[in-house]
């Protein structure tokens, strides 16, 4: 069952994991962070029978310690079995030493150029690894039978970023896409225009051009996506995700304003239309 309409408008959840969806053989959680910042952090995770999987589980200065007791309130934290890391940024995943001192046997699953990157947090690299293809085929089957879906996001912002896509959920934790800087926080977004103005300041500033927000768009496009899951700011319901997609698909960001296309360029592209 997706809770995501009974959360809209909802700006402090109880100081504990929130379901996002459920069902009797899998449940989403937002595990937070409350911070005082309006760059505050989503952490999430996913219970599906044996397997516990948690995403981009935050910094270890500022989300360790409320991340932890979260997850206690869900399931043992030595019992994770996956940690998802979308890409290599410390606000993402300078946590990753606490948890596999405490997750001893956990897989890290992320892309090979993430994979180079992460043990200079302070770890070991033998660990057990799972890598994202760039070709968008690795699954994780999970014991209800579903599976969770990882695609590569070339450049947005890390050269080999990726989300996940949750097959039973109709979830798209999509890591620095969809996300919004916000002040007046609430989980689910319930007013689209004033959302809109958070998330464009931050894919103007992070997101590398217009031309790789379309490539990735293109790709999810087969995907019955059900709610976006950023990393920053509100989760984005169904009944906004089309609106957000083809927002997203005409924003120059980047590169496109950094060094803007000549008249030229602009002729020629043009007159390929």
């Amino acid at each position: 069952m997706n809770h995501l309409d009974q959360l809209r408008g909802v700006r402090d959840p109880a100081p504990g994991p929130v379901p996002l969806y459920s069902s009797p053989e899998h449940t989403v959680y937002w595990i937070g962070c409350q911070e005082d910042s309006p760059f505050r952090c989503n952490v999430y995770l996913i219970i599906d029978g044996d397997m516990h999987i948690l995403f981009d589980p935050g910094s270890k200065m500022h989300h360790f310690p409320q991340v932890f007791e979260r997850v206690s309130q869900v399931c043992p934290p030595e019992s994770i079995t996956h940690v998802v890391l979308h890409h290599q940024d410390p606000d993402v995943c300078d946590s990753i030493p606490d948890w596999l001192a405490i997750a001893k046997n956990a897989t890290l699953v992320c892309t090979p150029r993430c994979r180079v990157l992460l043990p200079y947090y302070g770890f070991s690299a033998d660990v057990p690894w799972l890598d994202v293809s760039p070709n968008d085929n690795t699954l994780l089957e999970l014991p209800s039978g579903k599976v969770l879906n990882f695609i590569t996001s070339p450049f947005l912002h890390f050269p080999e970023a990726c989300v996940t896509f949750d097959e039973t959920s109709g979830f798209l934790l999509s890591s620095d896409i969809g996300a919004a800087i916000e002040h007046d926080w609430r989980i689910v977004v319930d007013d689209w225009d004033t959302h809109w103005k958070a998330m464009v300041p931050f894919h103007v500033f992070y997101m590398a051009s217009n031309r790789a927000m379309q490539g990735f768009l293109h790709k999810i496009e087969p995907y019955p996506i059900e709610a976006i899951l950023p990393q920053h700011g509100s989760v984005i319901p169904k009944i906004h995700v089309k609106t957000a997609m083809a927002r997203l698909k005409e924003l120059p960001c980047g590169i496109d304003l950094l060094y803007p296309a000549s008249n030229i360029e602009q002729a020629l592209q043009a007159l390929s239309r």
